[in-house]
């Protein structure tokens, strides 16, 4: 039976939390740790937005100001979420064999289903539903997602003890698309909470214990509490001011209105998650100038996006062209979840349709 280790460092700001995630799945990937199972606590209230994503897309930056929320970006890819003192964030890092390729739509069911074990020890039946999410009765109670780091996984999660909607919704540019495939008309009514389901939300040491016990279980394994190694420790201290800079939470930026260049915003919703496309073009519309790419999917590597970005910079506006530069991308043999290269295609597609219509 292997034995992992279990960290619990309790509440920290956001920018030690992506810091530590940085040095500890680097630690695993050069084996001088034991796969490992992370407890994460925010404080104060943080909007963390995905490893691509643009945070004056993603964030009302002077409401989180206002309500003391701070703003992040994590290493892994997805969609901006919330976090506070009201949900636990857990992660799991595990080494994967040199030999084994890392197929998310196989590894990452199986390690929901950690988060649906252990809410199955309340009598809560949840599931896994693809791409990235745990649902009780058709509503998210947990998030999850992860990344490949040379050939060991990060996989994270949140699970909603209870739940501050009020200040997501003020905080988050939430997208009306993502409720596009959804079976609800708000966001309030997407997810539910272990306290709306239990009558109270439980002692937060309580739910780490059981999901604990469920990772023992369903993975077999033994758990053992631990603490960092003397080169995480230094390699954290080291490291952690770099993500409370702006050159790491505002990398991403999304290209600016030039009179010069005409700008087009559009949004496709995939199964795997919302696409946002910024693109600026010549003044012929011939072309696409730059072009700037976000949204909430997960695709491995995370430098995937910036390489089709490049690919498609000076691309011509033509439905057959695109098709080419998208397809040979994807031969590359980068992993979309959930995201097809005709996806792309739809989401681009009105840029040739208008470039049709204004040669008319």
């Amino acid at each position: 039976m292997d034995t992992w280790r279990m960290l619990d460092l309790g509440p920290l700001p956001a920018w030690k939390q992506m810091a530590l995630d940085k040095v500890v799945i680097e630690a695993r990937a050069r084996d001088s740790v034991p796969n490992t199972l992370r407890f994460m606590e925010f404080y104060p209230p943080t909007a963390l937005i995905g490893y691509h994503q643009s945070v004056d897309l993603e964030i009302n930056r002077s409401q989180a100001e206002r309500l003391g929320v701070e703003i992040n970006r994590r290493i892994t890819g997805g969609g901006a979420i919330y976090m506070d003192a009201q949900q636990l964030g857990w992660e799991i890092c595990m080494k994967v064999g040199a030999s084994q390729r890392i197929r998310p739509e196989s590894l990452y069911p199986q390690l929901a289903q950690v988060v649906v074990e252990a809410l199955g020890s309340w009598g809560i039946k949840a599931h896994f539903r693809p791409v990235n999410d745990v649902e009780v009765d058709g509503r998210k109670i947990s998030g999850t997602g992860g990344v490949d780091y040379y050939g060991t996984v990060i996989y994270q999660g949140t699970l909603l003890l209870d739940f501050d909607v009020k200040t997501m919704l003020e905080v988050l540019r939430l997208p009306v698309e993502k409720l596009s495939d959804k079976s609800v008309t708000s966001f309030a009514q997407r997810l539910v909470t272990m306290r709306e389901l239990l009558g109270q939300s439980p002692p937060m040491d309580e739910v780490k214990e059981r999901v604990q016990a469920a990772l023992m279980h369903v993975l077999g394994v033994r758990l053992v509490p631990s603490s960092l190694t003397d080169f995480e420790a230094d390699a954290w201290q080291q490291s952690a001011e770099t993500y409370r800079m702006p050159q790491w939470i505002d990398r991403r930026k999304p290209p600016q209105p030039d009179a010069n260049y005409p700008l087009e915003n559009l949004t496709y919703k995939a199964s795997g998650g919302l696409l946002r496309l910024t693109v600026q073009t010549n003044m012929a519309m011939t072309h696409i100038k730059t072009i700037f790419i976000t949204g909430d999917f997960f695709v491995y590597p995370e430098r995937a996006v910036l390489d089709l970005e490049a690919a498609l910079k000076d691309a011509p506006l033509e439905i057959h062209a695109l098709q080419s530069i998208v397809q040979q991308h994807y031969r590359t043999g980068y992993q979309y979840l959930g995201v097809k290269e005709e996806d792309w295609i739809a989401a681009l597609s009105p840029l040739c349709l208008n470039r049709r219509e204004g040669s008319l």
